[in-house]
């Protein structure tokens, strides 16, 4: 059934005309009892229904409930199997060059050839659907609510080159995994694990990278201790590790109080310009 056109309610006269049938028949026939409770009034509705869908129409033989069962019911689909599931829409302009779009803090990744294209992104709390611009479909993804990884990334979505050299770089991680052995067995630890939180490897190498060479000048133990730090509180990424860092070097170097001056023969003090 088709709802009536704008500003246009006699456009389905039938159905105006059975909802004027139960302001009539029904709210008035209850307006004689004081109900108390819900079910009770649910009750009493029931029961007038009933008997108003029996009662046959106007000079007619049949009953509303005869011509529900012999034309309605037998056109009657059968409702949802699953519950109903809210869905956030975001319309993207231009899909990044990275062929990832962004979405509460994480970035899904879409078909490559999509970059520089409209989409529409579209967020239940268990999926994320991205289609183009005419609402196509083009791919899904669980979505995530973890911290790491930040990017999900399908490999049928990245280049060709991309893939080339994921491939040949499968194992550049063991680069800074090697050079964090230097410092220790926490540093060590702390990189594996930064690496290990993301899909791709390559998508740690900056933070690696950023740990590394921030405790090149720096002592070999504060930096393996800071790495300790990390590990403990079960925060493994570069924010933390530089915050942990910045703290432990104002404890190891507190700002000194000023001093007075020594004396000295040179030193003319004060009494020397009154």
């Amino acid at each position: 059934m088709l709802p009536p056109p704008a500003r246009k309610p006699k456009g389905k006269p039938t159905v105006e005309n059975h909802v004027r049938f139960l302001e009539t028949h029904l709210i008035e026939k209850l307006k004689e009892k004081i109900y108390t409770s819900f079910e009770d009034l649910n009750a009493d509705i029931k029961k007038i229904v009933a008997v108003l869908n029996a009662r046959p129409f106007q000079n007619q033989a049949f009953s509303r409930q005869e011509m529900f069962i012999k034309y309605d019911k037998p056109c009657m689909k059968p409702l949802p199997g699953g519950e109903y599931t809210t869905c956030d829409y975001k319309a993207v302009l231009k899909v990044p060059n990275n062929y990832h779009i962004d979405y509460d803090g994480h970035y899904y990744s879409v078909l490559y050839t999509y970059c520089g294209k409209p989409a529409i992104l579209k967020a239940t709390p268990s999926e994320i659907r991205i289609c183009d611009q005419y609402n196509r479909l083009i791919c899904t993804h669980r979505r995530s609510y973890k911290d790491f990884p930040l990017y999900i990334t399908t490999d049928e979505h990245m280049p060709p080159e991309h893939l080339y050299y994921q491939e040949i770089n499968s194992k550049d991680g063991n680069y800074y995994r090697r050079w964090a052995s230097v410092f220790g067995p926490s540093m060590s630890e702390l990189i594996d694990r930064i690496l290990k939180s993301s899909k791709h490897e390559e998508q740690a190498f900056n933070a690696c990278a950023g740990i590394l060479h921030r405790v090149k000048a720096i002592p070999k133990g504060i930096a393996e201790e800071a790495a300790r730090k990390c590990i403990e509180m079960n925060s493994c990424r570069y924010s933390t590790y530089r915050q942990v860092l910045k703290k432990m070097e104002c404890d190891e170097h507190p700002e000194s109080s000023p001093e007075s001056l020594p004396s000295h023969e040179n030193i003319r003090g004060n009494d020397y310009y009154k």
